[in-house]
């Protein structure tokens, strides 16, 4: 495990893809990021896989976070399957309320976190370990 200020000092940009119809979903993980710190970031959201796709065949991404209950696509597994399709390559990482539902049907190879872990609010450390997800999966994706 890398040293919190180690990777605090990195001065690269993150780039992410937000995959997520819920807005107030969205502001936690924007708020979730902006408190723990780390990263920069620029944050882009979009509501649905289709917007994804227009959106990645404009601009590149180095990670991609996707619910798995979204307007087009309601089936977890063609969720991923669809986003893994659309991210030519493009870590994904999954973060969405039925985590613990849909983790075994998925496979081990996603990372799945469950919004109730961090987006509870009483607990002050959520910030930094859903921060600490996202760098794992932003360190694999940059290969720092």
């Amino acid at each position: 495990m890398k040293n919190m200020n180690a990777v605090a000092q990195t001065t690269q940009t993150l780039r992410v893809l937000h995959v997520e119809d819920d807005f107030a979903d969205a502001m936690l993980l924007q708020q979730a990021l902006c408190d723990a710190g780390g990263y920069e970031f620029e944050l882009e959201v979009v509501r649905t896989l289709n917007d994804a796709k227009r959106k990645l065949a404009r601009r590149q991404f180095d990670l991609i976070i996707v619910d798995l209950r979204l307007p087009d696509s309601i089936d977890p597994t063609d969720t991923v399957r669809t986003a893994e399709k659309i991210a030519k390559g493009t870590p994904v990482l999954v973060l969405t309320g039925s985590a613990r539902v849909d983790a075994e049907a998925l496979g081990a190879h996603l990372t799945i976190l469950d919004k109730n872990e961090f987006f509870n609010g009483k607990d002050r450390t959520a910030s930094f370990r859903l921060m600490r997800k996202v760098q794992d999966a932003a360190d694999d994706a940059l290969h720092l």
